[in-house]
C-alpha cells in the first residue's frame, strides 16, 4: 500500500505502474543513481522543476501530484484544462495567449511579442498557478523551433514562460532568452566567475557557448523562464 503524502511513494507508484526501473529514471533525467536512489527511499522529500517534469513524463504522472500530493496521479489530469467550444472558463481558471517574438535589432533593445490568433488560448488551473507563485498576468505561451532542446524540447512543443522571472539565473533551469538578435529557448548556467553557459540539452549537434563575465557588447537578454510545456518532450 503506498503512502501518496511521501514524494518517493509517488515516485515508486509511477514505477509500478509503468513497470520502469531506477535505472530508466537515471537515463532520462540525466541524474546519478545515487541521487535517484535518495529520491526512491525518501531522502530527498522534493524535486526541482527539471527533475518533476522529467520523472513524471517518463512515469506518466500529473506533474502536479508528483510534486504535492494533491489532485490525481493520472498524467491526463495536467495544468491545462480541455474546454468544450461553446464553454467559458470559470474564475478556477485563467486562460494564456499564444504569441511570437519578435527581436529589435540592437544591444539592449527590448523583444515585441505578437498575438497568434489562429491558435486557441491554453487554459490553467489558477490554483497551479498560486502554489507555484507565479502572477499569469506576467506569463505567455510560445511555440518551440528546433531540434537544440531534444528530448527535453521538441519542435512545435508550447512552452509557458514567466516574463517576470529574468534575475537571478536559477542554475541549469531553462530560459527563453535573446542571443545575437535571434530568440532560443536554452538552458543557463552562472559560474563563479561571472560567466554565462548558454547550453542545449541536444550537446552533440549544439555545443555549449559561454558569455565571458567581461565580454562587451553582447546582445543578450532573458525573456523569461519556462515554467510549463505541452508537447513531446519533458521538461
Amino acid at each position: 500500500m503506498f503512502d501518496f503524502s511521501q514524494l518517493n511513494e509517488r515516485i515508486l507508484y509511477g514505477l509500478q505502474k509503468t513497470g520502469k526501473k531506477q535505472a530508466d529514471l537515471c537515463k532520462f533525467t540525466g541524474c546519478k543513481s545515487s541521487t535517484v536512489s535518495d529520491w526512491c527511499n525518501g531522502k530527498v522529500k522534493k524535486l526541482n522543476s527539471e527533475n518533476a517534469f522529467k520523472v513524471s513524463k517518463l512515469l506518466q504522472l500529473n506533474q502536479e501530484w508528483l510534486i504535492t500530493g494533491k489532485g490525481s496521479p493520472d498524467a491526463n489530469a495536467q495544468n491545462i484544462i480541455a474546454l468544450d467550444d461553446n464553454e467559458q472558463p470559470s474564475d478556477d481558471y485563467v486562460q494564456i495567449k499564444e504569441y511570437s517574438i519578435k527581436c529589435a535589432a540592437g544591444n539592449g533593445r527590448e523583444p515585441t511579442y505578437e498575438e497568434q490568433h489562429e491558435s486557441v488560448p491554453a487554459t490553467y488551473r489558477l490554483s497551479w498557478f498560486q502554489r507555484i507563485g507565479v502572477n499569469p498576468n506576467h506569463c505567455k505561451r510560445f511555440v518551440v523551433t528546433g531540434d537544440s532542446m531534444i528530448p527535453v524540447l521538441y519542435n512545435n512543443d508550447r512552452i509557458l514562460v514567466d516574463l517576470s522571472d529574468t534575475f537571478p539565473i536559477h542554475n541549469n533551469h531553462v530560459y527563453a532568452i535573446v542571443f545575437g538578435n535571434e530568440v532560443r529557448v536554452k538552458r543557463l548556467i552562472s559560474q563563479m566567475n561571472g560567466d554565462l553557459i548558454i547550453r542545449s540539452d541536444n550537446r552533440d549537434s549544439y555545443p555549449d557557448e559561454i558569455i565571458k563575465h567581461d565580454e562587451e557588447n553582447v546582445n543578450f537578454r532573458v525573456i523569461g523562464r519556462v515554467i510549463e510545456k505541452s508537447g513531446d518532450g519533458g521538461l
